[in-house]
């Protein structure tokens, strides 16, 4: 770990841009070897370094261990280094005179040579390139590069320098006399179509969604008039067909053709928001609650009509070493893959709660500081996201902070935060109220979306290029075109609303805007000429397959996983995520399928329950089909 912490001293704080004409996939191009090795000795008073070859991924190269002799200009590289580090290289330029030179990426890029083509395995590190122009390549962890050069030799990367992202205009449903709160997307009436909810100081508005994208204003229809929230969340509760809402922990059932409120969860002191969750493995909805004094959990009786059940000391969750007595948002997933609900609470130096073999929530060990603070009028932070967000195969957490963020993942049994490998995740923000986890433009990998929470302050959107790395994409070209992403959010909201495959957005902005911004990614893909871009072309061949779950029952904390034939994961998903700040998007998930071949597709329920289905993605399926999973 020490190593990832000076290796992140080398990077100036600027404002880092992607250069488009030269990346990995440029430099393959360029250069007859690409390997990869680990640091194995460092002699500090020879100015010389041992590296082992543990991959050749393009070309001949016959030695195991390479010898680098540095120069003075490297020394402030050299010092830097450990052993068991990882380096990837690219030797032997393809251009005449130039055959020997080497670049190698350490965290940092770096320039040598071989000497004596004889010896192909002696070099000379001659420069450290900490600048801009490099940086452009790559500059994240060594260990993604890696990766991602294997990908490259397999035909199968995916790397995007250019952001191919784009949404249409704001569809405004509504201009609420004050701030917005959480907004959700469902279908409340069960004609496959996301409905669209708002919550305010006003009273909660309800939208059914009818033909041609056209909302209905159904709030005084339902009985839903005065109903003044900030928080909402969706499910079936009983599992009889009918979604239950959460308005401020407060259940308001479907009776007939309106709703109507009861008292079946506790009422719950000092609120900040309520969701559903599920925590004792029967798959039915549960409640958790973020509170000023702490997290609270209710528990679903698994009986129609029956009180939930406070099972805040059950779970361990009124210790105080588990955040009690303190006031901050609670995020929810899986954070172990254990299919059991663990929980970060942003409170003093970030509190990430797993669960131990009884089932009560434990703090895990750490030392690192995610600097949570309210702002000066107050205004919380700390809004975390799990997801598989540093790679595909693993779930991490993104913590936001007002003016920055920390990415959590578990790297050989310790939390480290890689935010610093990120990219332009590195840049300053301003108001960051929460994080949502989504695929945002349909390229099969997890975006970020952190909503402001303050009027006049923009939200950020965060394009996920792989690797560990992320684009601001408003920094290259108009993603957001209406006003709604710039006012700045408080409520966001994630689903297929158009049915198009592609996700689209629910705003509940800073300044009363309800915003339905629907997504026009999938409009670039359509009609690719010959020439275009390698990676868009890629996405013009991708395919995406929406995966409707049938029943209700454990769909809450159900977690998807999607399989190559040779067993890497290519999706991994959670549902009933991305309600931390009372938000909730509900509706099928959408995957995105970049390669052909065939795939396995698995439901793991939360009540235990696991579902498996065979895919086959071929140029014969649409490039939008529908999976229905039991």
């Amino acid at each position: 770990m020490q190593s990832y912490v000076f290796l992140l001293l080398l990077i100036p704080a600027v404002t880092m841009v992607i250069n488009p004409s030269l990346q990995p996939a440029d430099l393959a191009k360029l250069y007859d070897v690409i390997l990869v090795g680990r640091v194995t000795s460092l002699d500090l008073n020879a100015n010389r370094l041992e590296v082992a070859v543990e991959k050749v991924y393009q070309g001949s190269f016959a030695p195991t261990l390479i010898t680098i002799d540095v120069a003075p200009t490297a020394s402030s590289g050299f010092f830097s280094l450990s052993k068991g580090q990882m380096l990837v290289a690219f030797q032997g330029k393809k251009r005449k005179g130039y055959t020997n030179e080497l670049l190698f990426y350490t965290g940092t890029w770096q320039k040598g040579a071989v000497a004596d083509k004889a010896h192909p395995g002696a070099w000379t590190w001659d420069t450290v390139e900490d600048n801009n122009t490099m940086y452009g390549i790559f500059n994240g962890d060594p260990v993604r590069l890696g990766e991602l050069v294997a990908e490259i030799a397999e035909g199968k990367d995916y790397f995007p320098s250019r952001p191919y992202c784009r949404f249409h205009q704001d569809q405004v449903l509504a201009k609420l006399s004050g701030p917005a709160r959480g907004v959700a997307l469902a279908d409340l009436n069960g004609d496959g179509k996301l409905d669209a909810i708002v919550t305010s100081a006003t009273g909660a508005r309800v939208w059914l969604q009818r033909e041609n994208l056209h909302f209905d204003d159904v709030t005084a229809a339902l009985q839903l008039t005065d109903t003044p929230s900030s928080s909402i969340a969706v499910a079936d509760i009983d599992g009889d067909g009918h979604p239950a809402l959460l308005l401020d922990g407060v259940l308001w059932q479907r009776s007939d053709q309106f709703y109507e409120k009861n008292e079946r969860v506790p009422a719950i002191p000092g609120l900040i928001t309520a969701t559903f969750e599920e925590f004792d493995g029967d798959g039915l909805p549960d409640v958790l609650a973020a509170t000023t004094n702490g997290v609270r959990v209710y528990l679903n009786p698994g009986k129609a009509g029956a009180p939930f059940r406070d099972a805040t000391t059950q779970f361990g969750l009124d210790l105080p070493a588990c955040g009690s007595g303190q006031d901050g948002m609670v995020a929810s997933g899986d954070w172990d893959g254990d299919g059991r609900t663990d929980l970060f609470y942003a409170v003093g130096p970030g509190l990430l709660l797993t669960r131990d073999a009884a089932g009560v929530f434990q703090p895990r060990s750490h030392s690192l500081d995610q600097g949570i603070k309210v702002a000066s009028d107050g205004q919380r932070s700390g809004g975390a996201a799990f997801g598989p967000i540093w790679r595909s195969d693993a779930i991490s957490l993104l913590i936001p902070r007002h003016a920055g963020y920390s990415l959590l993942a578990e790297r050989t049994g310790t939390l480290e935060d890689l935010i610093g490998f990120g990219n332009e995740t590195s840049e300053p923000s301003g108001r960051q109220l929460w994080t949502m986890a989504e695929d945002l433009n349909a390229d099969g990998v997890v975006d970020l979306y952190t909503a402001s929470g303050s009027e006049g302050s923009e939200d950020v959107y965060l394009l996920n290029r792989t690797a560990g790395s992320f684009m601001r994409p408003a920094k290259y070209t108009e993603v957001f075109p209406g006003p709604a992403y710039k006012t700045g959010s408080w409520g966001v909201a994630a689903g297929d609303i158009d049915g198009d495959g592609a996700n689209d957005l629910l705003l509940g902005g800073s300044d009363g805007t309800v915003s339905i911004v629907l997504n026009a990614a999938l409009d670039d893909r359509k009609d690719l000429q010959k020439g275009a871009a390698v990676y868009l072309a890629k996405l013009g061949q991708a395919h995406i397959i929406t995966l409707s779950i049938s029943g209700s029952l454990g769909t809450v904390g159900a977690t998807v996983i999607v399989t190559d034939d040779k067993g890497r994961v290519s999706t991994l998903r959670r549902l009933g995520t991305n309600s931390v700040a009372g938000s909730w998007s509900g509706g099928p998930l959408n995957v995105t399928l970049r390669e052909p071949g065939n795939y396995t597709v698995t439901l793991k329920r939360s009540n235990g329950t696991t579902t498996t289905k065979a895919l086959r993605v071929s140029a014969e399926l649409p490039r939008h089909s529908t999976l229905t999973l039991e």
